[in-house]
């Protein structure tokens, strides 16, 4: 007897495709990276060990090694890599001819790691003779510097005259060890006989039996301690001057970088403070990052210099995305624009709203003229808005006042203040402060507070002074303004406070600014995306995201209902607000929530398919079918809508229709095995 249909309906707990399993952790690394960490033995840094090996995946442990060889290239805007062509041809080297004499692979020996540390000896003396132990005598010439001598030798011996050669240090070894004597001939530190008789038989290994820097005179012919000093350098040149803030920081960036791509690190500078629009009553995340250097290419055609930056946003809490978003910012300067302002480099800033709590955030940038990235990542609170709460201090060399018609980074009305991350002032230039008190529902007065003290340093004389500052609108921002003549160069500390009418401090703030002793100091100009103040719903939609991913889901619905009351027919809001209803199964509102889509033609698929989809749900069959007919009329590759097509044909009891969506399904993406699990059954003799 045939078994019906409805009874083997498969029903989607996501409208997304089905995703294969994520492989589980390796717990052992795979060769190539096993051979990597041995390629590198003497020249990674602790903290590139440890953060490699804490890597759980190909992609992240590609990006890494690709990272870790960028930043010792010494000629970055090559194709080659010197410094990495340079050590693999030292390291297969040593593996090849210093290894047939020891159990050791050759790079582990000590010849081998001093040739790969140091290359090549000028020289190379080896010495056999019957009253001596074999010896190598390697002659360097040094990089003063780099700490070394500018000449140099790196001795080797084979102990008692059997197994490998062994790195002699005098003062640890003692020149005894290469001289073949009889027992008792001399004693251990009898330094004088034993150099006198290394001497009579080979003047160049006594020369070298006392000390490895060629000339130095010891005490008493006692082996010297500069020695160890020396090899002690030469271990410790591959990690000098290395950064491995990336690598500190590697857990943090890597999702977003381009593997693909060459990447390079680079330092930055960065400003990141929370700001409440006094007009919006919302609190604003606004970031600015400053990369120490700025590549631009030139375009012939347009007689113009240009670069492209991609910004990647992304606001956790705990360890998951509650709000990521990518920009994109272009830069085009003329050539005397470009040596005007981008000769100190660039600022990029943004901003973007922000729901209360306890966030990591992280900001990425990357130069698409050549993949250079830089970012950062800094914990932030932020209050609830029915409490006394105080945002800012920002500290600015300049704050204009003009009616503005767009929302963009670091403006609050009608000001907008120039960000520097380096909070250097020069004594000719204003120092000027904006912050904002929000008392939330209590209605009591406020009085603001500002104290400018030098930070305590020896020898300088202690500075403080108090200032006022001046209220805008009704008092809930807060600009202050003071020229820097009377303040002495140094570092100071800036501290806001807000005073309740009992004179008790209910909220203090700083600021960490310098003054140099330059009059006036370069800032960088500031790239800036802006929003017109006409879309500001952008926001409350962004808020109502944020709030769902947390689960406050009333939050979330009143937000989406605030943007949609501004802006009714924007599609992007409605599909917004549609997929939270999904996520929340609150099906019955959705076909309403669609409507405005109907005679867009631009919106014809997001309609149908939402709406189709949304009938399936309701067990309205025939209506999500000729929905989801229409919806794959406009784009017959969407798995949801086959599959959604598929399950109502079911539904209907109409197996020969339900096998074609269902089919067309997987022929889009086979990796579907619920899919393909139905469809068999569906195929199966009756």
């Amino acid at each position: 007897m045939p078994r019906p249909f409805f009874l083997i309906v498969v029903l989607f707990l996501t409208f997304l495709p089905l995703q294969s399993a994520t492989p589980g952790r390796e717990t052992e690394l795979a060769e190539k990276y096993a051979s990597w960490l041995d390629l590198t033995e003497y020249i990674i840094t602790p903290v590139e060990r440890r953060i490699f090996l804490q890597l759980t995946n190909e992609r992240d442990r590609d990006a890494f090694i690709s990272f870790f060889w960028k930043q010792r290239d010494s000629s970055k805007g090559t194709p080659e890599n010197e410094y990495k062509d340079e050590h693999i041809k030292r390291f297969e080297y040593a593996k090849k001819y210093f290894g047939y004499t020891s159990p050791l692979p050759g790079w582990k020996t000590d010849r081998g790691r001093i040739y790969i540390l140091l290359g090549p000896p000028v020289n190379r003396n080896e010495i056999f003779n019957s009253y001596l132990y074999p010896i190598e005598i390697w002659e360097y010439y040094g990089d003063p510097a780099k700490g070394l001598p500018t000449m140099f030798n790196v001795v080797f011996y084979r102990k008692g005259g059997a197994g490998d050669f062994k790195l002699y240090v005098p003062a640890q070894d003692g020149p005894d060890q290469l001289l073949v004597k009889q027992i008792g001939e001399f004693g251990t530190f009898d330094y004088r006989a034993i150099y006198q008789k290394i001497y009579d038989i080979k003047p160049e290994v006594a020369e070298v039996a006392l000390s490895l820097i060629p000339g130095e005179k010891t005490v008493n012919y006692s082996p010297s301690m500069r020695d160890v000093q020396l090899l002690a350098k030469i271990a410790d040149l591959p990690s000098e001057h290395i950064n491995t803030t990336y690598a500190r920081q590697f857990l943090n960036f890597k999702a977003y970088v381009d593997v693909e791509s060459s990447v390079d690190y680079l330092n930055s500078r960065h400003e990141l403070i929370l700001l409440r629009d006094p007009l919006l009553k919302i609190n604003f995340i606004h970031f600015a990052i400053w990369p120490e250097r700025i590549s631009v290419e030139y375009s012939d055609e347009k007689e113009k210099y240009y670069c492209s930056y991609n910004m990647v946003i992304d606001l956790k809490k705990g360890d998951r995305s509650i709000y990521q978003y990518t920009k994109n910012l272009p830069i085009t300067y003329s050539k005397e624009e470009m040596e005007k302002n981008l000769s100190n480099g660039l600022i990029l800033a943004d901003m973007f709203p922000v729901i209360d709590g306890d966030f990591d955030v992280t900001v990425f940038v990357q130069n698409t003229v050549n993949r250079e990235f830089s970012f950062f990542s800094e914990k932030i609170s932020v209050p609830p808005t029915d409490r006394w709460a105080l945002f800012g201090p920002l500290v600015s060399y300049n704050i204009d006042r003009e009616p503005r018609a767009s929302h963009s980074a670091f403006s609050l009305l009608d000001m907008h203040a120039s960000p520097d991350p380096q909070r250097t002032f020069g004594q000719q230039e204003p120092l000027k402060v904006l912050f904002c008190i929000d008392r939330g529902r209590d209605t009591s007065p406020m009085i603001p507070e500002i104290e400018v003290s030098n930070l305590p340093s020896a020898g300088i004389t202690p500075f403080s002074r108090r200032f006022t500052a001046q209220s805008i609108g009704e008092g809930a921002l807060q600009v202050f303004t003071s020229s820097l003549d009377q303040f002495p160069p140094g570092q100071y500390c800036l501290t806001v406070r807000a005073r309740d009418a009992a004179n008790i401090v209910r909220l203090s703030g700083e600021a960490i600014f310098s003054i140099s002793r330059l009059q006036r100091l370069p800032h960088p100009p500031v790239a800036v995306p802006t929003l017109a103040n006409e879309k500001a719903y952008v926001y409350d939609s962004i808020l109502a995201g944020q709030y769902e991913n947390c689960g406050r889901v009333a939050e979330a619905e009143q937000l989406h209902l605030k943007a949609l009351a501004q802006a009714p027919n924007n599609a992007a809001l409605i599909k917004a607000y549609v997929q939270f209803l999904f996520a929340q199964k609150k099906y019955d509102k959705i076909p309403g929530a669609l409507a405005p889509l109907r005679d867009q033609v631009q919106a014809a698929f997001d309609f149908y398919s939402l709406r189709g989809k949304a009938y399936y749900y309701l067990a309205r069959y025939a209506e999500a079918v000729d929905d989801l007919l229409k919806a794959n009329q406009s784009y017959d590759s969407d798995l949801s809508v086959l599959n959604a097509l598929g399950l109502s044909f079911l539904r209907l009891n109409n197996p020969a229709e339900a096998r074609k969506a269902l089919a067309a399904s997987l022929k889009v993406n086979a990796r579907q095995p619920d899919i393909a699990k139905l469809l068999k059954q569906l195929e199966e003799p009756k």
